[in-house]
């Protein structure tokens, strides 16, 4: 048989061994033959002996995967850390708690990376993030889960990512929300301020700060509370007509871990948040859930002088040089004085945190304490740690403050929050995947 179907001896090669032999061929080229040798080499394959006609030696196979180690064996655990759902009812087995005068820091504000209806100029119907429609806080459920209002025909592009105004929240009260609790629920006149202006002045304490009472209203009054409120809302002006609820439940850090392979955990694991919740009356097309992947080696720590070096090993990270107060308050969260202190804290899926709790529960106070000093002297000579709070190690959101600054320069906020050794505060913080600027760049200086 002739060219390319003869038969001939097979080669296997690694990818790096057909790399350095390509590159062997190109650098000895000295004439037509060698050039040639090396495109077939490169293109066909083909080794042969100075590319003259007689058959070829060998035909190369490559194989990629040769000489690559097999992958370690992951484990992945999954946590379900929040829902966000819209309805025309309030689908709760459990009292909603409903405040007569909203909060407006439970107004939704910031982006939850999900879409929902609103209308245009037009009329149109369109879906926008949920955040830049007006809405305003309704009630909470078990004292977590949020429940909001959205006015979807007061949607605008210019519309501020701010609570509605005063006066809309006045008329909203006086002429739906009272009057709705009142038919819905009769006994809670008492619970329900005359006017609005009266329950703002209620709130007010004195030192002028608010306090935000809420009223309890049972599960089997909702579907009603829920039907008369929005006809009520309808009844007010075009602005407030097609409103909705949206619900925020929110999952207790690290309760709802577990395995996303095993079918039954799953389901125990939505069981749990959806607690409170009718799921048979809900949409699923309308309802998300937050899950977050902890994805790990068994038995794998990460190399220590990751940290020691301001040299941080990602692609995008925010950080602030620590005071001597706020470098020892991270090790106080990392390494407990006391086992109550520890308890109080949800560090409990780090591998590290559980070996020295259990190592803290069978040694005295002062062997503790002993072993503390010790590993202050370690800490103190890392460059960096994760910026912890008191309910997770991590943080990614945005910070805010003026101490803190951005890698890559000029990003938007986000990403890791690294806390930076005060005794490092000279050094140059930079990322490992780009060359940053020094803090004399006169670019930076201008965009600070």
């Amino acid at each position: 048989m002739q060219y390319p179907d003869e038969t001939i001896d097979i080669s296997q090669l690694t990818m790096k061994e057909f790399v350095g032999h390509s590159r062997h061929l190109f650098t000895q080229m000295q004439d037509d033959q060698t050039e040639v040798d090396f495109i077939r080499f490169v293109l066909a394959a083909r080794v042969g002996p100075l590319a003259d006609e007689e058959l070829d030696q060998y035909q190369v196979r490559l194989n990629c995967l040769q000489g690559i180690p097999t992958p370690p064996e992951i484990d992945i655990t999954r946590d379900l850390d929040s829902v966000i759902g819209v309805s025309d009812t309030l689908p709760y087995t459990s009292t909603l708690s409903i405040w007569p005068l909203p909060p407006f820091r439970e107004t939704l504000k910031k982006d939850n990376h999900v879409k929902s209806r609103a209308y245009n100029s037009q009329g149109a119907e369109i879906e926008v993030p949920m955040h830049k429609i007006p809405n305003m806080p309704l009630g909470k459920v078990q004292q977590r889960h949020v429940v909001r209002i959205f006015f979807p025909r007061l949607y605008s592009t210019e519309w501020p990512v701010d609570q509605l105004t005063q006066d809309k929240l006045a008329l909203i009260y006086d002429q739906c929300l009272r009057p709705t609790m009142l038919e819905v629920v009769p006994e809670s006149r008492d619970k329900w301020p005359t006017t609005y202006a009266a329950a703002y002045a209620q709130s007010r304490s004195r030192t002028g700060s608010l306090a935000f009472s809420s009223t309890d209203i049972p599960w089997y009054r909702l579907e009603q509370v829920a039907t008369t409120l929005l006809a009520k809302l309808a009844d007010l002006g075009p602005g407030f007509r097609d409103a909705y609820f949206g619900h925020e439940l929110r999952g207790t850090k690290g309760a709802t871990i577990h395995n996303g392979r095993d079918e039954d955990e799953r389901r125990l694991a939505m069981d749990d948040l959806f607690e409170h919740v009718d799921v048979d009356s809900l949409d699923p097309e309308q309802w998300h859930v937050d899950v977050a992947l902890t994805i790990g080696v068994p038995g794998h720590l990460a190399r220590p002088e990751l940290l020691q070096t301001a040299d941080l090993p990602f692609t995008k990270a925010q950080y602030c040089v620590c005071t001597d107060d706020q470098w020892t308050m991270h090790f106080d969260r990392l390494f407990p004085e006391t086992i109550e202190n520890a308890k109080r804290q949800n560090f409990g899926r780090c591998t590290y945190y559980t070996k020295y709790v259990a190592f803290a529960r069978v040694i005295t106070k002062k062997s503790l304490s002993r072993a503390r000093r010790v590993l202050k002297a370690e800490f103190d000579k890392l460059a960096w740690v994760p910026y912890t709070r008191t309910d997770r190690l991590w943080s990614s959101g945005k910070m805010q403050g003026a101490a803190w600054e951005m890698l890559p320069r000029g990003a938007n906020r986000g990403g890791p929050a690294i806390a930076i050794n005060p005794l490092r505060r000279r050094e140059l913080v930079t990322l490992r995947v780009f060359d940053q600027p020094g803090n004399g760049d006169s670019e930076s200086e201008g965009e600070e």
